[in-house]
This record gives structure tokens, C-alpha cells and sequence, in this order.
């Protein structure tokens, strides 16, 4: 099944989240850098509506700098220790 144009999915790989999609032709994956949880599923769902408004209203950051976590973010697993 095709996706809907601008829309973000999110998908795990090798239990970490990535968002996929197209814009303008090029195909996307960007790694969020957390494990498969409930709660990393739902930032990630909230960074794929982010990129989704930008992609609608012009805004879209094609190197995806705007999109990527900070280097030093820690995982909910290492928050937990």
C-alpha cells in the first residue's frame, strides 16, 4: 500500500525507531535513536506530525538537522538506571 504524500511512518528495526517517508522525490529514514517502548513510540509519533506540518507548509528541513536528537540524549532504558 502507497502512503499518503507527506506522510511520516514509523517503524522499528532491529528493536529502534525510525521515521520514513518521501519528500520531493527522495526517500527518507531518519533513526531516532530509542528502542521500540510505548512511550519512545509516542515521541516518535509526535517528531513524524512535526516533520509532516513542515513538509505541508513549506518548512521541511531536507538535511533533517532540525528533525535529529541531540547527541547526548539518553535513552529511557539508560534513564532508568
Amino acid at each position: 500500500m502507497k502512503g499518503i504524500k507527506g506522510q511520516v511512518s514509523v517503524v522499528a528495526s532491529h528493536g529502534r525507531l525510525q521515521l520514513r517517508f518521501r519528500y520531493a522525490g527522495k526517500r527518507y529514514t531518519l533513526s531516532i535513536g530509542l528502542p521500540d517502548t510505548i512511550v519512545n513510540r509516542k515521541a516518535a509519533e509526535a517528531k513524524a506530525r512535526q516533520i509532516e506540518l513542515d513538509i505541508l507548509s513549506g518548512n521541511f528541513d531536507p538535511t533533517l538537522a532540525k528533525y535529529k536528537p541531540p547527541a547526548n540524549t539518553k535513552t529511557e532504558e539508560e534513564r532508568r538506571r
